[in-house]
């Protein structure tokens, strides 16, 4: 039987790891939040990298004008190896495609879940939800009545993962690799505006349960901001490159 491996690729549905892709006129929620640091540095203790600061992002994406899907995260600054960037902690995205190749090409924890954004005039709404489980959701009013001075230090690229392989027989990984990549230097921002939040935090570790029935404190929501603006996941920047393999 002579069989070409890159059908199984077909078969699985996934977007191949080389990916790139563009979305034009992207636009992303980040509400800034200041969280409980001994919570956090527990969460960053999971990974080889070194918590920057107590403020991390609860991010929404809407992705629909390029490859199609809603993207929600919880991103922390953290440094590896003496580079400061960014790490996605949480991740959840709403087509199987791209979780799929998300997670086991490129390291990111992302989980299946619905990702609903809605913009009225300066008011922008966004859910996550697992099936009936409530996630994480913003209330956002971006009337540029909040500066940035509160995250503006913040280094939040280039971002970290981890790509790790597990064993097919055993407990422990084929490879273990950090890996990283920067979309943010082909992205053309476009407009920007800055604002007030309130968030509500449910079961956000709904894939790992690594905060073990306890929620994702914030402590208090420093601001929000509308981003929009040219994205693209170039193969110089976009596709993640390996920065240390563990194995």
């Amino acid at each position: 039987m002579t069989y070409d491996i890159r059908r199984f690729a077909e078969y699985t549905g996934q977007m191949p790891g080389d990916s790139t892709y563009e979305v034009e006129n992207l636009e992303q929620l980040w509400v800034y939040c200041r969280g409980n640091s001994t919570q956090l540095q527990h969460l960053v203790g999971y990974l080889p990298f070194e918590l920057q600061d107590d403020v991390f992002v609860l991010g929404v994406g809407d992705y629909s004008t390029g490859p199609g899907w809603m993207d929600a995260s919880v991103l922390l600054p953290v440094a590896f190896e003496g580079q400061t960037g960014g790490t996605y902690l949480f991740e959840y995205e709403d087509q199987h495609a791209s979780v799929a190749m998300g997670r086991e090409s490129w390291g990111y924890p992302k989980a299946f879940a619905r990702v609903d954004m809605l913009r009225v005039d300066n008011r922008v709404s966004a859910r996550v939800k697992d099936y009936d489980q409530h996630v994480f959701g913003v209330e956002a009013t971006l009337d540029n009545s909040v500066d940035d001075s509160a995250w503006s230090h913040l280094s939040l690229y280039p971002q970290f993962q981890v790509r790790a392989v597990p064993e097919k027989n055993g407990p422990g990984f084929d490879s273990f690799d950090v890996v990283s990549r920067d979309p943010s230097v082909d992205y053309v921002a476009k407009s920007r505006r800055t604002g007030t939040a309130d968030v509500s935090i449910g079961r956000i570790d709904i894939a790992n349960g690594i905060l073990g029935g306890e929620p994702l404190e914030v402590v208090t929501v420093l601001g929000a901001e509308l981003l929009v603006g040219d994205y693209k996941s170039t193969a110089a920047n976009g596709v993640p490159r390996v920065v240390k393999s563990f194995l």
